[in-house]
């Protein structure tokens, strides 16, 4: 399962996805992977979240879904993975989007694994056929 939340930034996307993460840490038995572009919210992330902040990596738009799998293949019990600012992180354009989610669908599939997005961007601006993983 993909779903993506997005909103402009200042309209509370991190704040959700940090609530949302700390409340499944309580029920999942797997592990919660949270990614950022920043440690600024390690504080505010339950202590059972894996906190990477990617500006650590050297990591380019097209690395980051192999990163991705590297993180899975290192942990075969995560059972989520959060990605807060997408769009930041991979400097894809909102047009680039499409292919990143086709591979990740099929990458959530295969292994099992739930990604929640976030992407400053407005909901008009995803492409047609990611409308079906909105969440906000």
């Amino acid at each position: 399962m993909i779903q993506i939340i997005t909103g402009q930034t200042g309209e509370g996307k991190t704040k959700q996805m940090i609530e949302l993460a700390n409340e499944r840490s309580k029920s999942l038995n797997g592990h919660i992977v949270y990614i950022d572009s920043t440690t600024q919210h390690r504080f505010a992330l339950s202590h059972r979240i894996r906190l990477i902040e990617t500006t650590n990596f050297p990591i380019s738009a097209h690395d980051f879904f192999g990163f991705l799998c590297g993180i899975l293949s290192s942990n075969h019990d995560i059972e989520l993975v959060f990605i807060d600012e997408l769009i930041q992180i991979t400097h894809l354009g909102i047009d680039e989007l499409s292919l990143f989610f086709d591979k990740l669908k099929k990458l959530s599939e295969k292994y099992s694994v739930n990604f929640i997005v976030g992407a400053s961007c407005s909901q008009r601006e995803i492409p047609e056929h990611l409308l079906s993983y909105l969440v906000a």
